[in-house]
């Protein structure tokens, strides 16, 4: 029995040597852009109350929400930057002055959960990065009603 398992052991470590021959990379491969533009677009706005917890979509009921532009650059493959456009959409999602059109220099913070997208050097936070998606929750004037863009990436 020992002399099976010392047998099996080395044909097991032969073969082990012979498999990994190549080296493995962390590393992109030189064709890959490093200056480059991902837009996102709407998937879903939900409206909250009391009695929807889960939230409505109300995307589809309103056709304005299909013009706002989300868009992330990249230089050198790291976020730099995000174009933002609120389109034909009568009020922003965002709590400060200007938040209608932003075309500003952005950080995504891995350290904390949800990823957040802020304004690069501040505490402004435009996104939350959760499941491959970009959210952004907001409230408007009645407190018992909240919202929550979802974006998608378009391809």
């Amino acid at each position: 029995m020992k002399n099976k398992i010392i047998k099996i052991s080395i044909v097991l470590l032969i073969f082990s040597l012979f498999a990994c021959d190549e080296e493995i990379s962390n590393k992109m491969t030189m064709d890959y852009p490093l200056n480059y533009d991902i837009e996102y677009g709407i998937r879903q706005v939900l409206q909250y109350d009391p009695m929807n917890i889960n939230g409505i979509n109300v995307s589809d009921k309103l056709d304005f929400f299909s013009t706002i532009k989300f868009t992330l650059h990249y230089n050198d493959g790291k976020l730099t930057g995000l174009t933002y456009s609120n389109g034909d959409v009568p009020f922003s999602p965002f709590g400060f002055e200007g938040g209608e059109e932003l075309d500003v220099d952005c950080e995504l913070d891995y350290d904390v959960f949800p990823n957040e997208l802020r304004i690069l050097g501040t505490n402004q936070v435009v996104a939350y990065f959760q499941n491959g998606e970009f959210i952004m929750p907001f409230q408007l004037d009645c407190d018992l009603l909240s919202y929550k863009y979802t974006f998608k990436n378009i391809e």
